[in-house]
């Protein structure tokens, strides 16, 4: 049993997963709660007031905004099933992460990911940031609907999905092509690596094209979310 904190996290839980919700404890009172309150009640889910403080304790964090959940996290999803379903879809788009291991850029790359209609989004077993409560509240519970596939090799997982008709684009400052004058495929997947390390070698060896994002200013790179969030929108003007 986890402890989910945060408003949105809290709620979307209660929508997506309300059978498993075990028990809510919030500091708040009124503020911001009528929703959460009626969706609780709804499904029999107990609330209890409880001690900022206690909450501190529970949630390891101060940024909880006074509310928090006993319940598991979401699962993650299988890679074979995510390209299953994209076959049986005319557009499609992938999101490939590779050493995001903030939790709040990897919360904020799933939620873009899951506003903008992906099919999901992968990240290594290793060098990653995983499920956690942090990624789950950096999402605005945006993972409770986004799949989220784990896999061993990021480099192998390219090649399933290139074979199931998927052309992959790295994000590369070296890219000689901007993503303003790429066309997209109909299915695409998208790679992104960290702003810090980008791409490993293997992993930028392994997709279809490099693209840039062109930048105007002085500083070299983007923020990993940011980055992504900007690849993501531009298949979904082209495919909308």
């Amino acid at each position: 049993m986890s402890i989910i904190y945060g408003i949105n996290p809290v709620k979307e839980l209660l929508r997506r997963r309300p059978s498993e919700v075990k028990e809510i404890l919030t500091s708040r009172k009124g503020q911001g709660l009528e929703e959460i309150s009626r969706m609780a009640e709804k499904a029999g889910v107990k609330m209890r007031f409880a001690f900022r403080d206690e909450l501190d304790q529970l949630t390891g964090t101060t940024e909880h905004q006074g509310i928090a959940a006993k319940a598991p996290l979401p699962g993650t999803a299988a890679l074979e099933d995510l390209l299953q379903k994209a076959a049986k879809a005319r557009t499609a788009l992938l999101v490939f992460l590779d050493q995001i291991e903030d939790p709040q850029n990897l919360g904020a790359i799933i939620r873009s990911a899951e506003c903008a209609g992906a099919c999901g989004v992968v990240i290594p077993e290793h060098r990653s940031a995983g499920i956690t409560p942090a990624v789950l509240k950096a999402s605005a519970g945006a993972l409770e609907w986004m799949p989220l596939s784990v896999v061993t090799n990021l480099a192998q997982s390219l090649g399933k999905a290139k074979d199931a008709g998927f052309w992959s684009y790295a994000a590369s400052a070296s890219g000689k092509e901007s993503i303003w004058q790429t066309k997209f495929s109909e299915k695409s997947a998208m790679v992104v690596g960290s702003e810090g390390k980008g791409l490993r070698p293997l992993v930028q060896k392994s997709c279809d094209f490099e693209v840039s994002i062109p930048l105007c200013g002085k500083i070299s790179s983007l923020n990993g979310s940011v980055a992504a969030a900007i690849l993501i929108y531009e298949f979904r003007r082209q495919f909308p």
